[in-house]
């Protein structure tokens, strides 16, 4: 299998998961909660949340960090963090967010993955390969489609919404985030009921203001 169909099939995985996304959400959830002899609370595959402590003795965000890939990330403690039972084997973390009420069918999601290729893949031609995969299927609505700052990197950010269907009458909304850093892809994604995607959208911008990488 060549360079160009890997990475089109792993593009396909992506967006496939997507659409599934509202289906697979995994029972074994990990709470980050503060230990009670240390304020690090371990993780494996090299990661590790911490408590922050930002207004007075309240702790209110968690630090997320992979130093196998060298990623640093804020996020709100009142959000889930597991990075088992992951569909996908190049994601390596989610986070979910709380549900408001009984009425919402799933909670908001933002996952990292991480693509390791044998050669350099460009910020240009992974962004290509992406929307022409996008454009391809007839499964999801593009929204919106520009660059974007992505822990302080050029990257792209498409926006797209999956259309109901007879088996999934409920739309759902998935921002799409990426940076590439030599043969490694970096991809965030933000997934969220469509009528639901505006509410959670300031606290996925703060997380992603906080995201820092550097890659190994």
């Amino acid at each position: 299998m060549n360079l160009f169909t890997s990475r089109l099939l792993t593009i396909c995985g992506l967006i496939s998961i997507a659409l599934l996304f509202q289906i697979i959400i995994s029972s074994n959830l990990v709470v980050a909660i503060e230990s009670s002899d240390s304020n690090t609370n371990k993780i494996s595959y090299g990661s590790e949340l911490e408590s922050i402590v930002t207004n007075g003795s309240s702790t209110n965000q968690l630090a997320y960090r992979n130093s196998q890939h060298g990623i640093f990330m804020l996020f709100p403690s009142n959000w889930t963090f597991s990075n088992s039972g992951l569909p996908e084997y190049t994601q390596i973390a989610a986070f979910y967010g709380p549900l408001q009420n009984l009425s919402d069918p799933v909670p908001p999601r933002l996952t990292i993955t991480v693509m390791n290729y044998q050669q350099n893949v460009s910020l240009k031609d992974f962004t290509n390969m992406t929307l022409s995969s996008l454009n391809q299927t007839n499964q999801v609505k593009i929204l919106s489609s520009d660059p974007a700052t992505l822990a302080g990197h050029p990257g792209y950010q498409v926006v797209f919404s999956t259309l109901p269907n007879i088996g999934n009458p409920v739309s759902f909304e998935i921002m799409h985030s990426w940076v590439a850093f030599g043969k490694k892809i970096y991809v965030l994604q933000y997934s969220a009921e469509s009528t639901k995607l505006d509410t959670y959208l300031p606290t996925i911008k703060q997380i992603l203001q906080s995201l820092k990488i550097e890659s190994r």
